[in-house]
């Protein structure tokens, strides 16, 4: 039986967005079965919004003051480069003197993103889903280069939604699961939250989460 964290643990986790938040409701269930609420998790919009002096900025500042005697955790993606993404949210912490810790996916080391993470942990079953997306693009990458105007080929993003929507029905009810909220990362026939690839957020989480009762 999950059990919502007590609120008095004053964990509050900060994450990017919408998809974020599911993939960490998920993995806090399933690791420690424990469930989240509303305060403890908290969409951003990312690194763009919360580094603003205004608006994003400002909230997103004030709740982790508002925070100061707990703990507060930000879940980032590292994007094109770790160091840089990594030294810029630090400059940023000391700047507005803030405390909490962090994590950029997919590893907490390397470039990338929550989709590079979510790649990676896949059932074996379902691998041919993706490598039927590798030859996608490599057929998008010829036709592109013999046109004037090149085509883009499609994010990241764009790659875990078809995978998604390729194992759903076609009912409106079941296109529903294909959205970034909506996901179930503990459907074992979709993902494998035993993979050892989710071993960097789970020793991150480990220090925060694992003894809370």
């Amino acid at each position: 039986m999950k059990y919502v964290i007590d609120s008095a643990m004053n964990v509050r986790i900060f994450v990017e967005g919408d998809a974020d938040v599911k993939f960490i409701k998920d993995v806090v269930g399933y690791f420690y079965g424990k469930q989240l609420n509303n305060n403890d998790l908290n969409s951003t919009g990312g690194w763009d919004k919360i580094k603003s002096q205004k608006n994003e900025g400002e909230l997103i500042r004030n709740k982790l003051l508002e925070n100061a005697d707990g703990k507060n955790l930000i879940i980032f993606d590292a994007d094109n480069d770790y160091k840089t993404r990594k030294i810029e949210i630090e400059k940023w912490r000391d700047v507005y003197k803030l405390d909490f810790e962090l994590f950029l996916f997919p590893n907490d080391k390397d470039n990338g993103e929550l989709e590079d993470l979510l790649e990676k942990i896949i059932i074996p079953e379902n691998k041919p889903i993706f490598d039927c997306w590798v030859e996608y693009e490599k057929c998008l990458g010829t036709f592109s280069a013999k046109r004037i105007q090149p085509l883009t080929i499609p994010a990241k993003k764009s790659k875990i939604y078809s995978y998604v929507e390729t194992l759903v029905g076609s009912s409106n009810s079941e296109k529903e699961k294909i959205k970034d909220r909506n996901r179930d990362f503990s459907n074992e026939e979709h993902w494998a939250l035993n993979s050892k690839d989710l071993n960097p957020i789970k020793m991150f989480l480990d220090k925060y989460l694992k003894d809370i009762q």
